[in-house]
């Protein structure tokens, strides 16, 4: 059974490859379709931070407690409701602090809400089988 000899690139061998059509490119595809409502001008918060809140006790409204007997300075004329404060507590419910720290109006401390736990809550007991013994 006699072995046709590989040919080489080297001994002047020139494979014949057709050329290909030229086509023009692909489309671009059509710009995708909002499914929502969209407004150009919608701007997403920024979070404020605490290096950012002013100093001292405050409520939303930009009023700051002064004294213990809760004589305060009210927010001056114009410049009330500052975005900063817009996580504080209402005029007349509390005040707040740069750290977070609530207080009532009877400056008694306001625990904050205990965090929720992000791991999934059972609900029952787990039973255990055994297989195989």
């Amino acid at each position: 059974m006699p072995l046709d000899p590989q040919r080489r690139r080297s001994d002047g061998f020139q494979s014949v490859v057709p050329a290909r059509p030229t086509s023009p490119p692909p489309a671009p595809p059509p710009p995708a379709t909002r499914n929502v409502r969209w407004n150009e001008n919608l701007v997403c918060p920024s979070p404020i931070f605490p290096s950012q809140r002013p100093r001292g006790w405050f409520n939303r409204r930009g009023d700051q407690l002064w004294t213990n007997e809760g004589a305060y300075k009210a927010a001056p004329p114009g410049q009330e409701f500052p975005p900063e404060l817009r996580d504080y507590p209402e005029c007349g419910t509390g005040w707040m602090n740069e750290e977070g720290v609530h207080i009532d109006m009877g400056h008694r401390l306001i625990p904050k809400a205990p965090l929720r736990s992000a791991l999934k809550q059972s609900r029952g007991p787990v039973v255990q089988v055994n297989q195989g013994s």
